[in-house]
């Protein structure tokens, strides 16, 4: 079996920003050293692999609230577990307000090798009226941090269509980032999801969002400001310098296996899809009880694997490669969803060239809407 890529997620924070619904869980510094010995212990009762690992992700959460050292023991014994390629991409999250100059300098010395740091906004007003616990200027010590300690590769995440926040707001924004400079930018567009702060405020109507043309002028925008700037937009919400397209995240868009672990963390082995329980609690009682954590599974094949995979590869601007679906599944695409591509075609929000089906450029506007249409 061939999986060359491993996300592993962290699911502790400081604080839980407004608009979050991930798996996390603040004030709950009780449970760090248990979680760290059981995540080393599905880390090594999973199956070894053919071939070293390519990339290797942290995410969360915030992985950065645990020690540098902690996050050493779990990338260690990835490494013993599978081997990582001496070439790999090895990722780590990264809130400004949970590093410093000394903990960034740790990770470096560690192996990680690619910094991805939750910057969301250059705007000290919008910073706190999202939840976040940072300031803008504790962003750009963070950024400059990693850069003195030895990164090369910085990413920073970006996002728009926030509770009154203007066009005007976001251009600065932009600008400031490319004032920064970091090789790779993902954009994220609030979406308000039930449960969380935001969800609570707009059942009340107490909640003022950008409307939907304000939204795509914001993204029109950002598309705009970053190719200008020399970034690749690689995928719809991601921004390269080149040769820094993320690695990981292509993983997940070419829809090729890789591990999950940790609680609520999800994996692709084998044509099966899994979930973790997310509960770091029960995560922890049951592995240490040595127990499964996988709370469901779903073996996907035939055109529901066929589906996902045009879905996803749909997101990124190159397309979906055409001979790599036909050699992967034994059959063509327009044998498949040609009734689809005609549809969507006609319409010019796709387009078949050079052995690829992507997205035009008035498509990427309703990407969602064309990529669903193949499940």
């Amino acid at each position: 079996m061939i999986v060359k890529s491993a996300y592993v997620h962290i699911p502790f924070c400081r604080a839980k920003c407004f608009y979050c619904d991930f798996n996390s869980y603040p004030g709950r510094e009780n449970l760090f050293k248990d979680y760290v010995t059981a995540l080393i212990l599905e880390i090594n009762r999973a199956e070894p692999v053919e071939a070293e690992l390519d990339s290797v992700y942290f995410g969360g959460g915030t992985p950065t609230i645990l020690h540098p050292d902690a996050l050493a023991s779990i990338l260690d014994a990835i490494n013993s577990r599978f081997g990582i390629s001496g070439s790999a991409e090895v990722t780590v999250e990264a809130n400004p307000g949970t590093v410093d100059a000394s903990s960034i300098s740790e990770l470096c010395k560690a192996g990680f090798n690619r910094l991805s740091i939750g910057v969301q906004s250059f705007n000290d007003d919008i910073l706190e009226r999202i939840g976040r616990i940072h300031t803008t200027s504790e962003a750009r010590s963070a950024i400059m941090q990693g850069r003195d300690a030895g990164f090369s590769n910085i990413s920073i995440d970006l996002m728009y269509a926030l509770p009154d926040q203007t066009i005007e707001d976001w251009q600065n924004t932009l600008d400031a980032a490319l004032e920064i400079s970091p090789e790779h930018i993902s954009l994220y567009e609030l979406t308000v999801e039930e449960g969380t702060v935001f969800g609570n405020l707009r059942r009340k109507c107490q909640i003022n969002l950008p409307d939907e043309d304000l939204q795509i002028e914001m993204y029109t925008l950002a598309i705009n400001s970053l190719t200008n700037a020399g970034y690749e937009h690689y995928e719809v919400s991601n921004f390269a310098k080149p040769g820094y397209r993320s690695r990981h995240n292509q993983v997940y868009w070419r829809n090729e296996p890789y591990f999950g672990f940790g609680a609520g963390a999800s994996g692709y082995i084998g044509g099966t899809r899994y979930t973790n329980i997310s509960s770091p609690d029960f995560y922890i009682e049951r592995l240490l009880a040595g127990e499964s954590v996988v709370e469901s599974s779903e073996t996907v094949t035939g055109r529901q694997s066929m589906g996902e995979t045009v879905m996803l590869g749909l997101r990124m601007l190159d397309g979906l490669d055409l001979d790599a679906f036909e050699e992967r599944y034994g059959v063509s695409l327009f044998d498949v969803y040609r009734k689809e591509v005609t549809e969507f075609t006609t319409k010019g929000l796709l387009e078949v060239a050079d052995s690829r089906l992507r997205l035009t450029s008035k498509g990427l506007f309703l990407a969602n809407t064309v990529a669903a249409s193949f499940l």
